[in-house]
C-alpha cells in the first residue's frame, strides 16, 4: 500500500515518505549543529499518524478528520523514560495546534489519540531507512530555560518547514530547487555598510567617532553587545553599520531590528529602506500597511520573517519569544544566525526582565545570533546577564562623547508649578520655539488650551490618544515650523521622546523617571546649533497625580537629583539609576521563569504580556482619511486583512475601566457586527475626548 501526505485540487498525491524526508532534511539544515539530530528525527516523525489506513481513507473522502500529530509524540515518549517528556513529544504534539504542557501529554485523551502508533511506526519502517535512530535524539542542554526555549525554536523550525513543503508541492515546484532560495543568507545588496558623513561639524565628527568604533568591534566573535551613546550620536546608523559589517564578517542571515514605539520603528524602517533597498526590508507592526497588491506577500513574510532585514516592535519580538502557537511561533525560525539590535533597551519591560534577557541570552549562546543592547541610558542588567557583555563604546570614551555631546543645560525646579508658571518662564525666556512633556493625556490636552490661550502662536498637541496618521500630520508640521522663522509650541506625552528626530531650542519636562529626562533632553538643541548655556531642559513637578507605571522611577529619580548634578556627571547618576531601579525590579518575571522551567508553555504564553492589552479596546476614529475609511468598511460582512491594516492609521487603543461597563456610563463606541469598534464620540485636535476622566 502506498501511503500519501496530501492531495491537491487536481488531484496530484505527495507520498507521505517524501514529505517527512524532505521536511527532516531542512529542519536538520537550518539549525545549529547540536540540534540537528532532534530537527531531523522530529521533522521524520511529525506526520506519523498518516501512515495509517484510517487516515488514508480520510485523505481519499471516505471518512472524517481524525487526528494524527499525537502518534509521532508517543512513539518518542515511549522510546524514552515515559515519566519524562522529550522535546520532540512536545514539538510532534503540537505542529497543529500548540505546545502544550506535561499533563495534556501524559493523559489518557492523548494516548487515545495516539492509538495505532505502534502499526504506523512499523509501515513507516518499511518505507524509510533508519526511521529508527541507533540513539534517541534529544537536546542534551541542562538549563531548563534554555531547553525550554530550544523547544520552542525547533517548534517553530518543524511548523515552518511543514507548511512550506505542502505550500511549494501545492505551486507546484520542485523543493530541492525551492530551497535553494530558502536559505539563510545576506542578501549582497545588503552588505555594504553606509558611508561615514563628512566631519563638516562637530557633532558629524563625534558621530563619526562613534560610528568608527561600532565598525572596529564588528570583527569580533559573536555575542551579547551593549552599544551606549548620547541622544544623537547616531545609533541608528552606526548600529546598522556594526550589524552589516558584524553579519558579512560571521556570514550571517540579516538584521532583525526592535524597537520601543511606532514612531522610531516607521522612522528606523525608512532609514533601512534607504540603506538596503524596499525588497530587502520587513517592516513588522501593528501600524504598517501594506499596498494592497503586497497583501499576500506581506502576510507570509510576517509569519516567516524571511527578509534580511526586520524591523518589529517590542511587543512583537518579545510575546513571540514566549508564544506556544504555531501561527506566532513561526517566525522565530527566521531569527537564527541573524543580528539583533534592541533599541532602547531600558524600555524592556520591568515586569518581564528576567525571562526576556534569559532568552536573549539563549538566542546568542544556542542559535548563532548576537544580541546588541542599544541606549543613551543603559539599564542595570549585570546581575542577570553576569556581565558577560562587550561595550562596542569603551567606558571611558562614552563618557567623553557624553560630554561633548552634551548639548543642554538642565534645570530643576523644586517648588510645584502650575499652567501659569510654565506661562511666566516661557515669556522671560522669550523663546519662540518650546517643546513641553508631561506625563498622561489628560494633562496634555489639558496643557494645551491653557496655555494656548495665554501665549499667542503656533500650539500644537501630541499624545497616544490620537490616531498614527495624525501623530505624523503634527510632527511634520512641527518640523516644517522648526526649520524656518515662526513660532512652534507643542505640548506632548512621552510619545515624542526616544528617538523621535526633532530639535527644539528649548524644553520643560514634568518630573519623571529619569531615563525619560534624558530622553526628552535629546529633543533640546540636538544638532548642537546653540550654546549649551541657552539650550536650557527645565525639569518641573505638578501636582497632578503620575501614572502606576512612574511612581517607581519617579521616586528613584528625587533621589539621584538630590545627589547628583546633571550637569556634571550624568553618566554616573543615570548608572545609580538603573541600579536602583534594578534592584526593585530584580524578581521581575520570576513567575515566569518558573513556569518556562516546568515546560508548561501554555502559562508562559498566557503570562508575558508586554502591554495590559486585557482592558484596552482598538476604536476607530473618523479623522481625516479614516471618515470615508470607516464609512466603506462598517456595514461589511466581514473585514480583510488589508482592511483591519488600513484602519490601523486611523486607531486609538482606549482603556475600559470597570466602572465604565455599565449601561449608564459606557463610552461611546459602537461596534459592528464585522468587528470594528467606531468611537461616536468626540475627537480633536487632542485626540479622542472621554468625559469624567480621573
Amino acid at each position: 500500500m502506498e501511503f500519501f501526505a496530501r492531495e491537491t485540487n487536481d488531484k496530484r498525491k505527495q507520498l507521505l515518505s517524501q514529505h517527512l524526508l524532505e521536511v527532516a532534511q531542512r529542519c536538520s539544515d537550518i539549525v545549529p549543529e547540536q540540534f540537528r539530530d532532534v530537527a531531523y528525527y522530529t521533522g521524520l516523525w511529525h506526520d506519523l499518524g498518516k501512515y495509517r489506513q484510517e487516515w488514508q481513507k480520510y485523505l481519499s473522502g471516505e471518512s472524517k478528520r481524525i487526528p494524527h500529530a499525537a502518534h509521532g509524540a508517543m512513539l518518542a515518549q515511549r522510546m524514552m523514560n515515559f515519566d519524562k517528556i522529550p522535546a520532540i513529544a512536545y514539538i510532534i504534539a503540537g505542529h497543529h495546534t500548540e505546545l502544550s504542557d506535561q499533563l495534556r501529554l501524559k493523559s489518557a485523551k492523548f494516548e487515545e489519540n495516539a492509538q495505532g502508533w505502534e502499526q504506523a511506526r512499523e509501515a513507516a519502517k518499511q518505507e524509510i531507512p533508519n526511521f529508527i535512530p541507533e540513539q534517541f535524539p534529544d537536546i542534551k542542554l541542562q538549563d531548563n530555560n534554555r531547553r525550554e526555549f530550544a523547544i520552542r525554536m525547533l517548534f517553530s523550525v518543524l511548523v515552518d518547514t511543514d507548511r512550506l513543503n505542502a505550500q511549494i508541492f501545492e505551486s507546484p515546484q520542485n523543493w530541492e530547487a525551492s530551497c535553494v532560495g530558502l536559505q539563510y543568507s545576506f542578501n549582497p545588496h545588503c552588505s555594504n555598510p553606509p558611508s561615514l558623513e563628512q566631519a563638516s561639524t562637530e557633532i558629524n565628527r563625534i558621530r563619526n567617532v562613534f560610528a568608527q568604533y561600532c565598525i572596529s568591534a564588528a570583527k569580533l566573535p559573536k555575542g551579547l553587545f551593549r552599544l551606549t551613546g548620547a541622544c544623537g550620536v547616531g545609533k541608528t546608523i552606526a548600529s546598522a553599520r556594526f550589524a552589516t559589517l558584524h553579519a558579512k564578517s560571521h556570514n550571517m542571515s540579516g538584521i532583525v531590528y526592535v524597537g520601543p514605539l511606532k514612531s522610531i520603528i516607521e522612522q528606523t524602517a525608512n532609514v533601512y529602506r534607504d540603506l538596503f533597498g524596499e525588497d530587502n526590508v520587513l517592516e513588522h507592526h501593528s501600524g504598517f500597511e501594506p499596498k494592497l497588491e503586497d497583501v499576500k506577500e506581506y502576510k507570509l513574510n510576517t509569519e516567516r520573517w524571511d527578509k534580511p532585514v526586520i524591523v518589529t516592535s517590542g511587543v512583537q519580538f518579545y510575546e513571540s519569544l514566549f508564544a506556544n502557537s504555531p501561527s506566532k511561533c513561526r517566525k522565530l525560525q527566521g531569527l537564527i544566525n541573524k543580528v539583533i539590535l534592541i533599541d532602547e533597551a531600558q524600555t524592556i519591560p520591568g515586569h518581564l526582565v528576567r525571562p526576556i534577557l534569559y532568552v536573549l541570552n539563549a538566542l546568542v549562546q544556542d542559535w548563532g545570533c548576537s544580541v546588541v543592547l542599544m541606549s543613551a541610558t543603559q539599564p542595570a542588567f549585570e546581575n542577570i546577564i553576569e556581565d558577560n557583555a562587550y561595550d562596542i563604546i569603551p567606558d571611558e570614551e562614552s563618557s567623553d562623547l557624553f560630554k561633548q555631546l552634551n548639548r543642554v543645560t538642565y534645570r530643576f525646579v523644586e517648588d510645584t508649578w502650575n499652567w501659569a508658571d510654565i506661562t511666566q518662564d516661557i515669556q522671560l525666556s522669550k523663546k519662540q520655539k518650546v517643546l513641553i512633556i508631561v506625563n498622561t493625556t489628560k494633562l496634555a490636552c489639558e496643557g494645551y488650551y491653557e496655555l494656548s490661550q495665554m501665549i499667542p502662536g503656533n500650539w500644537f498637541h501630541l499624545s497616544s490618544r490620537m490616531c498614527p496618521a495624525h501623530r505624523s500630520q503634527v510632527l511634520s508640521q512641527v518640523r516644517s515650523l522648526l526649520n524656518i522663522d515662526e513660532s512652534c509650541f507643542l505640548i506632548s506625552t512621552q510619545v515624542v521622546e526616544a528617538g523621535v528626530d526633532i530639535d527644539f531650542p528649548r524644553v520643560y519636562r514634568q518630573l519623571a523617571p529619569l531615563d525619560s529626562l534624558v530622553q526628552a533632553a535629546g529633543r533640546c538643541n540636538r544638532q548642537g546649533l546653540e550654546s549649551k548655556d541657552k539650550s536650557i531642559v527645565t525639569v518641573f513637578q505638578m501636582s497632578a497625580i503620575d501614572p502606576p507605571g512612574y511612581k517607581m522611577g519617579v521616586s528613584i529619580t528625587r533621589g539621584i537629583l538630590n545627589r547628583f548634578d546633571l550637569n556634571g556627571n550624568l553618566l554616573e547618576a543615570i548608572q545609580n539609576y538603573f541600579i536602583n531601579l534594578f534592584n526593585e525590579n530584580y524578581l521581575g518575571g520570576q513567575e515566569i521563569m518558573i513556569l518556562r522551567n516546568a515546560y508548561n508553555f501554555p502559562e508562559v504564553a498566557k503570562g508575558v504580556s508586554v502591554i495590559d492589552d486585557l482592558n484596552q479596546i482598538s476604536v476607530v476614529v473618523d479623522w481625516g482619511d479614516g471618515k470615508p475609511i470607516v464609512e466603506n468598511l462598517k456595514y461589511k460582512d466581514s473585514l480583510s486583512e488589508y482592511d483591519w491594516r488600513k484602519v490601523q492609521l486611523f486607531s486609538v487603543n482606549v482603556r475600559v475601566k470597570k466602572d465604565k461597563l455599565t449601561e449608564e456610563n459606557k463610552l461611546p463606541i459602537y461596534k459592528f457586527s464585522n468587528g470594528l469598534n467606531v468611537w461616536i464620540g468626540t475627537y480633536n485636535k487632542c485626540g479622542i475626548m472621554i468625559q469624567q476622566e480621573s
